[in-house]
C-alpha cells in the first residue's frame, strides 16, 4: 500500500501540496455535485413533462447562462480573490440545491422552478469554472501543473463515470429529493475545505480598467498568441464536432438494438476511456512531445467516433463499446494535453479570462448535440458525424503541421515561459526563447 501510494504520488507530483491534495478532495464533492443535480434536474423535467423539446429547454438553460458570462467570470477569478470566489458559488449551489429539496418534498415543484434554478446555477459555474482552473498556480509549484491539470480533468470523467450510477440507485431507493440533498452535501463540503486551503499568492490583475477592457485584453493576447489562438480553437471544434456525438447516445443506443442497460454500458464505456486516457496523459514525459500526442490523440478520436458510428449502424454492439471506450480515450487525452500546454505558457494575470474561455467548450457539447441532430435528420447519423469528424481532423492536422509555432511543443520548453507579464508591452514586438516568432511572450519585467 505505502509502496503504490509513493508511486501515485512520484507519477502525480500535485498530490504532494497538501494545498492542491486538499482542493482535489474538495472538488470531488462539488464536481460530483454538479453531476446530481444535473441528472436530477433532467429526470424531474422528464418526469413532469415527458417532453423531449422540454430536455431540450432544459439544456439551454444549463449552457446558454454559463456561455454568457464565462469571459466576465474569468476576468473577476484575475481580479479577486479566488477562494472567495468559489466560497459564494459553492454556497450558492448549495441554496440552490436545498430550494429544490423544500420544492420537491412540499410537492409544489413546477417546470419553471427547475428552469429558473438550472439557469441560475449555470450563471454562477460560469463564474466557478475559470476560477477553479485559474486558482492551480496557488496550490502547486508550476513543475506540477501538467499533473494538477490530468488530476482536475479525472475528478470530471470520474464523476460522469459514476454519478449517473449514484443517481439512477437514488432515484430508485429515496427519491429525487434525497439526490438534491445529496448534491448540497457536496457543495457544503467544498465550502468547509476552502475554509482551511492553504494558498500561495497570487498575482492579480489591475482593477483600474473596466471589466469590459479586461475582456477584450484577454481575447486580445490569445489572438496574438498561436499556442492559445490554435489551441482553443482545436478544442472549441473537437467538442462541437465531434465529443457531441454522446448527446445522441439513446439514438446510438436504439441503433445498437439495445435498451437502458446497453445505454449505461456505452456511457459508462466513454467515461472509463476518458479516466485511462487521463491517468496515461497524466504521466507523461517532461520531454515528451506534446504536439505529436494531440496529433495523433486528436486524429484517433475522430477516426475512432466514425468507427463508433459504423458499428453501431450495423448493431455490432461490442465492437461498438470498444471504439466508443477508445474513442473517449484519446480524446480526454488531447484534451488535457491542450490544456496543459495553455496552464505552463499563460500569464498568471491573464489566467482567468485565458483558462475561462477554455472552459466554455463544455458548453458546447449540447450545441453539438444540436448541430448532428439537424444534420442526422437531413442524411443520416453517418453523414452527420463523418462531416463533424472531417472538419475537425483537417483543421487538426493543418494547425499542428503547418503552424511552425506549434511543431515539437514540450513540458520544459513550455515552463521556462514568464508567468509574469508587462500588459503594457507590446507583444508583437516581444520575443521568447521557448517559443517561435510567430508566438511572441512579452519579456518578465526588469
Amino acid at each position: 500500500m505505502g509502496l503504490n501510494r509513493l508511486n501515485l504520488i512520484s507519477r502525480y507530483p500535485a498530490l504532494r501540496e497538501r494545498a492542491y491534495a486538499l482542493f482535489f478532495v474538495g472538488s470531488l464533492a462539488a464536481v460530483g455535485a454538479t453531476q446530481l443535480l444535473t441528472f436530477g434536474q433532467l429526470w424531474l423535467v422528464y418526469e413532469l413533462t415527458e417532453s423531449a423539446l422540454m430536455l431540450g429547454w432544459l439544456g439551454a438553460a444549463m449552457s446558454l447562462p454559463n456561455l454568457a458570462v464565462t469571459l466576465l467570470g474569468g476576468v473577476i477569478a484575475d481580479r479577486y480573490d479566488k477562494r472567495t470566489i468559489l466560497q459564494v458559488t459553492s454556497s450558492g449551489n448549495m441554496l440552490l440545491s436545498g430550494i429544490l429539496v423544500v420544492l420537491v418534498l412540499s410537492g409544489d415543484i413546477a417546470v419553471w422552478h427547475i428552469l429558473l434554478i438550472a439557469g441560475i446555477s449555470s450563471l454562477l459555474n460560469g463564474f466557478d469554472w475559470p476560477t477553479r482552473v485559474a486558482i492551480f498556480p496557488q496550490l502547486v509549484e508550476r513543475a506540477a501543473l501538467p499533473s494538477a491539470v490530468a488530476l482536475h480533468s479525472f475528478i470530471w470523467q470520474l464523476m460522469r463515470m459514476t454519478i449517473p450510477a449514484l443517481t439512477g440507485f437514488l432515484l430508485f431507493a429515496a427519491g429525487v429529493g434525497v439526490v438534491f440533498a445529496a448534491a448540497g452535501i457536496g457543495y457544503l463540503m467544498m465550502c468547509v475545505t476552502l475554509l482551511y486551503l492553504p494558498l500561495r499568492p497570487a498575482l492579480s490583475a489591475s482593477s483600474s480598467v473596466g471589466a469590459g477592457a479586461q475582456i477584450l485584453e484577454g481575447i486580445g493576447f490569445i489572438l496574438r498568441n498561436d499556442i492559445f489562438k490554435y489551441l482553443l480553437l482545436l478544442t472549441f471544434v473537437g467538442m462541437f464536432f465531434v465529443n457531441s456525438h454522446t448527446q445522441l447516445m439513446p439514438m446510438f443506443a436504439s441503433l445498437n438494438l439495445t435498451d437502458e442497460v446497453g445505454l449505461g454500458f456505452l456511457l459508462a464505456a466513454g467515461g472509463v476511456g476518458s479516466i485511462v486516457g487521463t491517468l496515461v496523459i497524466g504521466g507523461m514525459r517532461q520531454d515528451g512531445d506534446l504536439t505529436y500526442a494531440m496529433l495523433l490523440s486528436g486524429v484517433l478520436a475522430g477516426v475512432a467516433t466514425v468507427g463508433f458510428t459504423v458499428a453501431s449502424m450495423f448493431a455490432w454492439f461490442y465492437v461498438a463499446l470498444a471504439l466508443q471506450f477508445f474513442a473517449a480515450c484519446v480524446g480526454s487525452m488531447f484534451l488535457i494535453t491542450s490544456m496543459t500546454a495553455m496552464q505552463l505558457c499563460v500569464p498568471d494575470e491573464l489566467r482567468g479570462r485565458v483558462m475561462g474561455i477554455h472552459t466554455m467548450c463544455y458548453s458546447l457539447l449540447p450545441l453539438g448535440g444540436l448541430f448532428l441532430g439537424g444534420v442526422t435528420d437531413l442524411t443520416n447519423i453517418f453523414i452527420a458525424v463523418l462531416v463533424g469528424a472531417s472538419v475537425y481532423i483537417v483543421l487538426l492536422v493543418g494547425s499542428l503541421t503547418l503552424k511552425s509555432s506549434l511543431r515539437h511543443l514540450r513540458y520544459a520548453t513550455l515552463q521556462q515561459i514568464p508567468r509574469s507579464v508587462d500588459l503594457s508591452i507590446d507583444q508583437s514586438a516581444a520575443t521568447s526563447a521557448s517559443i517561435s516568432h510567430e508566438t511572441p511572450v512579452p519579456p518578465r519585467p526588469q
